[in-house]
C-alpha cells in the first residue's frame, strides 16, 4: 500500500475527500445556475411572459411587400392620367378695386372707359388639377365630379369650360364629359385616340377586408404619377356630413389635393375605389382618406356610358331617424344575439309607407311587397342593415326595376319579402326647385331680365329653421345687384318672398315663372317676410315695374 492510499483510507483522508466532492458539486450547481441566468438575460425583450394556454394569432413568416408594390405601380401607372381644367368665371371689379389715386388722376370717365365701372362684371380664368383612370381602351375615364366641375356657386356645380387629360407618356388629349353622378361624386370622361389606350382592370370592392394593403395613384399638388400605400381602415363607411350615397372605403394611404379622381388599387393592381376626399382639421392629410368603392362606381359608370344619366332605386318608406336603443330593439323584437345576423339589436324601423311626394300611401314598392309600418328592415339583398344610412345607400345604389330580397322583423317574426324598386325622382325634382336661379340666366331683349338684378332659391327647411320661419313657404333672396330694380325696391339678402301679385310662390321655379308671365310695363307686387333667430318676424310689401 502506498503512502497516498494509506492517506485516503485514514480519517484525515476521508475528510479531505468529502470536502473535495462537496466543492465539486458546488461548482457544478453554480455553473448550471449561471447558465440559466445568462439564458434568461438573453431573452428577447419584446416577448411577454405568457401564463395562459393557447397560441398567439401571428403569421408563420414575415412577408416582403417590396416587389409587390413595385410591380403594381409599374402595371397600373400607364392607365392613370392627370386632369387639368379651365373655367371662366365672372366677378365684380369691385372685389379688386384699383388704386383710388390713379382713378382720381385719370378721372372717372377715362378710367371706366378703359377699365370698367367698379360694379361691372369681369371674366377670370381659374384652373384646377385632379386625377383619373382609364377603364376602357377606347378612352373612357373615371374621375370625380368635383374634378371636372371645380367651381361651385350656391351649391350648384357646372362643368369646366376646358378639360385636358395628360397620359403617363406625356401625350395630351382634350376630354368631353359623358355624364356625372353628383350624389356619388363621380364623372365619366372620354378622350379620342387612333390607337387602343392602356386601361386598368376594375376589381370587386366587396372582397376587401379591413387591414388589406391598397395603393393610391394620382397627381397630388400636380406631382404626376405619385404612388402611396396604406391599408383599408374600414369598408362601407358612411359619412353623413357628405353625400348620402357614398358608402366609402376608408384608407390611410396618403391622399392630398390632386389625388381626387385617381384609383385606389388592391394588391392585384385592380381598381377597387376612386379616391374622393379626406377628413382633416388642418387641411392636410392626417391618415383618413375616402374612396368611392367599385360596388358604387360600376353601377354609375354603366348607366352614364349607356344613357348619360343616373337612375336610382326608390323604396317608398319613411324611416325612424333615432338610433335603435336596447329598449326599442326589445319592443320591435330584434333584440338578441343571432349568428345569422337577423336579430342583433339593430336594423331600421319603417315609420310610414309613402308616395314620391312624401305623403302617406300604399302605392310604393315597399307597400306592394308587403312591408308594413313598424317593420324593421334588417337585411337588403346581401347587405345587413344596421342604420338608416345603410338602407339609403343600399337602395340608392340598386337600379330601378331590380327585384331585391328583403328581410324584415315584424315584432319578433322574421319575414322574407321581394321588393321591385321604382325609380327615385323626388330628389331630382327637389334639386330642380332648389337650384340657385337668377333672372340673368335667360337674357331676353324684350324682358331685359338683367335689370331686375335678383338671385334667389327655394327656402330650405334648414334655412327656415335658422330664421324661425318653419311654417313659411317661399323664396330666399341670395343676392341683389346694386342699382337694379330689386335694389330700388328695397329687397336685400335673407328676405323671403312668399307671394307675387297675391299668388303664392313656394319654390324658386314658381317665383321665376310668376314674374316671367307678367306683361312688361306692369307692376310686380311682392309680399316678403323677414325672420330672425330670436323669433321676431315682420311682413312687408314692395313693388317694381316689370321691364
Amino acid at each position: 500500500m502506498t503512502n497516498f492510499d494509506a492517506f485516503l483510507t485514514s480519517r484525515k483522508g476521508l475528510t479531505f475527500l468529502a470536502l473535495l466532492i462537496t466543492l465539486g458539486l458546488g461548482i457544478t450547481i453554480g455553473s448550471i445556475l449561471s447558465d440559466e441566468v445568462t439564458k434568461a438575460s438573453q431573452t428577447e425583450p419584446h416577448k411577454l411572459k405568457i401564463t395562459g394556454e393557447g397560441s398567439p394569432v401571428v403569421l408563420d413568416e414575415e412577408i416582403s411587400l417590396r416587389e409587390g408594390f413595385r410591380r403594381i405601380a409599374e402595371t397600373v401607372e400607364p392607365a392613370v392620367v392627370n386632369i387639368s381644367t379651365q373655367s371662366i368665371v365672372e366677378s365684380s371689379s369691385a372685389q379688386n378695386p384699383h388704386p383710388e389715386q390713379l382713378r382720381e388722376f385719370f378721372g372717372d370717365e377715362f378710367w371706366e372707359r378703359f377699365f370698367g365701372s367698379p360694379d361691372s362684371p369681369r371674366q377670370q380664368k381659374r384652373t384646377s388639377l385632379g386625377s383619373g383612370v382609364i377603364v376602357d381602351s377606347t378612352g373612357y375615364i373615371l374621375s370625380n365630379h368635383h374634378v371636372v366641375a371645380p367651381i361651385e356657386r350656391r351649391g350648384v356645380r357646372r362643368n369646366a369650360d376646358k378639360i385636358e387629360v395628360q397620359m403617363h407618356n406625356g401625350e395630351t388629349y382634350e376630354a368631353q364629359v359623358i355624364g356625372v353622378d353628383p350624389e356619388s361624386d363621380l364623372a365619366v370622361l372620354k378622350i379620342s385616340s387612333d390607337k387602343p389606350l392602356p386601361f386598368a382592370q376594375v376589381g370587386d370592392s366587396t372582397k376587401l377586408h379591413i387591414g388589406d394593403w391598397v395603393m393610391a395613384i394620382g397627381s397630388p399638388f400636380g406631382l404626376e404619377q405619385t404612388v402611396t400605400a396604406g391599408i383599408v381602415s374600414q369598408t362601407q363607411r358612411i359619412v353623413p356630413s357628405t353625400r348620402i350615397f357614398g358608402d366609402y372605403i376608408q384608407t390611410d394611404a396618403a391622399i392630398n389635393p390632386g389625388n381626387s379622381g385617381g384609383p385606389l388599387v388592391n394588391m392585384k393592381g385592380e381598381v377597387v375605389g376612386i379616391n374622393s376626399f379626406i377628413s382633416t382639421n388642418t387641411g392636410s392629410f392626417v391618415g383618413i382618406g375616402f374612396a368611392v368603392p367599385s360596388s358604387v362606381f360600376v353601377n354609375s359608370y354603366n348607366q352614364l356610358v349607356s344613357t348619360g344619366k343616373i337612375e336610382r332605386g326608390w323604396l317608398g318608406v319613411s324611416m325612424n331617424t333615432f338610433p335603435m336603443t336596447p329598449e326599442l330593439a326589445k319592443y320591435f323584437g330584434v333584440n338578441g344575439d343571432d349568428r345569422d345576423g337577423i336579430k342583433n339589436g339593430d336594423g331600421v324601423v319603417i315609420t310610414q309607407l309613402i308616395d314620391e311626394n312624401g305623403d302617406q300611401a300604399t302605392t310604393g314598392p315597399a307597400a306592394k311587397a308587403g312591408v308594413k309600418p313598424e317593420d324593421v328592415i334588417v337585411k337588403f339583398g346581401p347587405r345587413e342593415i344596421k342604420t338608416l344610412y345603410d338602407l339609403r345607400v343600399a337602395v340608392a345604389n340598386t337600379p330601378p326595376g331590380e327585384e331585391v330580397p328583403v328581410v324584415v322583423v315584424r315584432h319578433g317574426e322574421v319575414i322574407e319579402l321581394n321588393v321591385v324598386l321604382a325609380e327615385r325622382t323626388l330628389e331630382a325634382r327637389q334639386r330642380a326647385e332648389n337650384e340657385g336661379l337668377s333672372f340673368e340666366e335667360e337674357p331676353d331683349e324684350e324682358e331685359k331680365p338683367k335689370e331686375i338684378g335678383l338671385e334667389f332659391q327655394t327656402l330650405s327647411s334648414r334655412e327656415a329653421t335658422q330664421l324661425n320661419l318653419d311654417d313659411v313657404k317661399g323664396v330666399l333672396i341670395l343676392d341683389v345687384t346694386p342699382g337694379s330694380l330689386a335694389d330700388d325696391a328695397g329687397l336685400r339678402r335673407s328676405l323671403v318672398v312668399t307671394h307675387v301679385n297675391g299668388v303664392a310662390v313656394p319654390t324658386a321655379r314658381a317665383f321665376k315663372d310668376a314674374v316671367t308671365d307678367i306683361t312688361p310695363g306692369t307692376g310686380v307686387v311682392l309680399r316678403v317676410i323677414q325672420g330672425s333667430p330670436d323669433g321676431q318676424r315682420s311682413i312687408a310689401f314692395t313693388s317694381f315695374v316689370k321691364p
